[in-house]
């Protein structure tokens, strides 16, 4: 965890100071301290321009806005402190894509006086106050989000009633409303509901209520929390399964006569061909050897992936190939020349250095369906990006096979570095218009940890596999840089964020964790 600090006091006129260089995201302050009624405080938060979430890690934290980008003055306050002692919490900023884990700005809460506890006016010995608070969402995708709320001073002898979430598009038209997916008969406590069937990168507003006893009363009163919101992420543009180290099992409808092209059912636009070397191994059997498979958007101009192994097998001295169209798919849907053009060189997804065992094996990797364009100044030159993490990808290649994906991705990204990128069009490429630019390009890597254990991954225990994303803006920082942790991203993330399974068919495959020691990190 990394928390960046600006030391500001609360109460005094903001000024930041000079964030280090790296840091994505910057605080007015260096840690914040409450009252002991929880009055609210205020600070800044800035970005260049990504969106951050934040989340309160107590229930008695509130927090508003909870999501924001670029300088942003947020506001903070608590719930009374019930207890002659001193709390502590913090607010867990998450900025996906800009670095690994939680920045956390640490809060403290002044002790109370003890009149709100156990035995003062909201114990059982007095007549109880209820509190709703409504709480950060959790779990946002494109599709759904988890709403939260807790609760307190409830009667134990009247249960709430209309325990809900009121939502919508607009905060002062919360026009829908969901019920807790679990009955609350408990004095204090929380609970939740479960949206799902929403828009992609939508802002949803939501506000927790139910209705409290009121002994005084003698009735049912309705007792709300604050509006808060949430953007569900991009709706993921691609579908589809990739499934090495066998072969890919996607969800083909169509096969062409005479080709060897599939189309992806839930996106027109996806071509998929399998490319087969003209030689067969034991391992193979009676089956050629694989040498990889592309997805292509016909769209875009662009490939979307290619998944491949890489293993010494595949090694000779064949030399380089000449470029050309790839025959296993329309031509019209390819770019429309095999020379290159102006300011973005031909980037081989899978490149030829890797394949060199036979000229037929190299010429496959020059179809220009393996080719994607990568910017010729800092990202595929003398120690452009790109060539950096190619070099070090080559370094984990072992006994046993290293299965890769190589990908590109085309909506706006932060790296971990806070290299960014937004999606833009090229001109003119390789005698192409409006061929569509990656804004970030990965590599999906899965292994054996020991490299050398003659086994095949899916006959592995998951503790003797490893597997990570490594993502990289297509942006000006990362010439020059080696690769660190900050750019790892768990394949889990990576399904999240490009709407692709990998690896489905490796049951084992630790695909929601990431080690980076294990990878020399």
């Amino acid at each position: 965890m990394r928390i960046w600090t600006f030391a500001l006091a609360l109460g005094l006129a903001v000024s930041c100071t000079a964030p280090a260089a790296d840091a994505p995201l910057t605080f007015s302050v260096q840690a914040l301290s409450l009252d002991a009624k929880g009055s609210e405080v205020t600070f800044i938060a800035h970005t260049k321009s990504e969106t951050w979430t934040v989340e309160p890690s107590e229930s008695w934290i509130h927090v508003t806005p909870t999501s924001g980008s670029g300088t942003v003055n947020v506001k903070v306050s608590a719930s009374p402190n019930p207890r002659e002692e001193e709390r502590s919490g913090s607010l867990n900023f998450s900025m996906p894509g800009a670095f690994n884990g939680i920045m956390a700005l640490p809060l403290t809460q002044a002790a109370g006086d003890g009149s709100e506890g156990p035995n003062g006016p909201d114990g059982p010995g007095g007549e109880a106050t209820a509190v709703v608070t409504t709480l950060a969402a959790s779990e946002v995708t494109a599709y759904s989000a988890i709403l939260n709320a807790s609760f307190s001073g409830l009667s134990t002898v009247n249960p709430p009633q209309n325990v809900i979430f009121r939502w919508g598009e607009a905060e002062d038209h919360l026009t829908q409303e969901i019920a807790a997916e679990e009955s609350v008969s408990s004095s204090e406590g929380s609970y939740f509901a479960t949206l799902s069937e929403l828009s992609g990168k939508t802002q949803y507003y939501f506000q927790a209520s139910l209705d409290a006893w009121d002994e005084t009363a003698g009735a049912y009163r309705t007792v709300s929390g604050k509006v808060l919101s949430f953007t569900t992420r991009q709706n993921a543009v691609y579908t589809g399964t990739i499934d090495w180290p066998e072969l890919p099992q996607l969800d083909y409808t169509h096969y062409t006569e005479g080709g060897n092209y599939y189309i992806d059912n839930n996106n027109p636009a996806l071509y998929y061909t399998h490319h087969w070397t003209n030689e067969k191994t034991a391992a193979s059997g009676s089956a050629y050897q694989r040498n990889y498979t592309v997805c292509w958007h016909s769209q875009y101009k662009c490939p979307v992936w290619v998944a491949a192994p890489r293993h010494s097998w595949y090694n000779g001295g064949s030399g380089r190939s000449s470029y050309s169209h790839n025959p296993d798919m329309p031509r019209e849907v390819q770019y429309t020349s095999t020379s290159g053009s102006g300011t973005y060189n031909r980037g081989h997804m899978l490149g030829s250095a890797e394949r060199t065992r036979s000229s037929a094996i190299n010429k496959q990797v020059f179809y220009v369906t393996n080719i994607a364009p990568q910017h010729a100044t800092y990202f595929n030159t003398g120690g452009g990006g790109w060539n950096k993490l190619e070099d070090w990808v080559d370094k984990k290649v072992c006994s046993d096979t290293l299965y890769i994906v190589i990908g590109c991705y085309f909506d706006d990204f932060t790296d971990g570095y806070g290299n960014h990128a937004e999606p833009s069009k090229i001109p003119s490429f390789m005698g192409t218009s409006n061929v569509q630019c990656p804004t970030m390009m990965y590599y999906a890597l899965l292994r054996t940890k020991n490299g050398n254990s003659n086994k095949a991954v899916k006959d592995c225990r998951a503790d003797e596999l490893m597997c990570a994303a490594f993502v990289r803006a297509h942006a000006a920082g990362t010439k020059g840089q080696e690769v660190t942790a900050k750019e790892m991203m768990t394949i889990t993330d990576l399904e999240k964020l490009t709407g692709f399974t990998f690896f489905a068919n490796v049951p084992n495959a630790p695909k929601d964790s990431i080690t980076p020691s294990d990878w020399g990190l």
